[in-house]
């Protein structure tokens, strides 16, 4: 090996001893349930149709309209948990600024805000959405219904088009 050669080699193995430095450690915990319920939304359907409103009811940022009510449905549920609450998750259909669920359709400066059954908005990813007066207890019979609702929130002046969007949930028991 060429003297030019030795001292690359050197050098690369110092590099690469460095880039690979122990900078911390993560510490993960989880817990796995006995329960489980069969879940559906209104019924059967996943889609919730809002109503068609003027864009005029969305003219400034954070006007609200169209508030629409679904139910999480739960059923045939096992386990020893005596309550639950849907946990809507962060992800591509979610705005991170605004935590509300972004619009994939033709409306312009919109966006749809999920609700709890006290009427306050739910910030979608938040682990704060779940709060205790959030839970609903589990029916003994083994079916239970989760309320919520959805809106339109507007960003800016709003414009007339179609408004669609996704979110994922999954169910919390305790």
């Amino acid at each position: 090996m060429s003297f030019h050669a030795r001292i690359l080699a050197v050098l690369l193995a110092a590099t690469t001893q460095s880039a690979f430095a122990s900078d911390g450690t993560i510490s993960f915990k989880g817990e796995l349930l006995d329960s489980t319920c069969v879940v559906t939304v209104n019924g059967a359907t996943s889609t919730v149709t809002l109503p068609k409103l003027s864009a005029a009811m969305l003219k400034t940022a954070k006007n609200i309209a169209g508030q629409t009510g679904f139910n999480i449905h739960l059923s045939a549920c096992t386990g020893k948990t005596t309550t639950a609450a849907a946990f809507f998750e962060s992800g591509p259909g979610v705005d991170p600024l605004t935590s509300n669920v972004r619009s994939t359709g033709t409306a312009k400066f919109v966006q749809l805000q999920l609700v709890d059954f006290e009427g306050k908005a739910i910030k979608a990813g938040d682990v704060d959405q779940i709060a205790p007066t959030s839970r609903v207890t589990k029916a003994a019979s083994g079916d239970t219904i989760l309320p919520y609702a959805v809106q339109y929130v507007a960003t800016g002046e709003a414009t007339a088009g179609t408004v669609e969007g996704i979110v994922t949930y999954s169910i919390n028991y305790q």
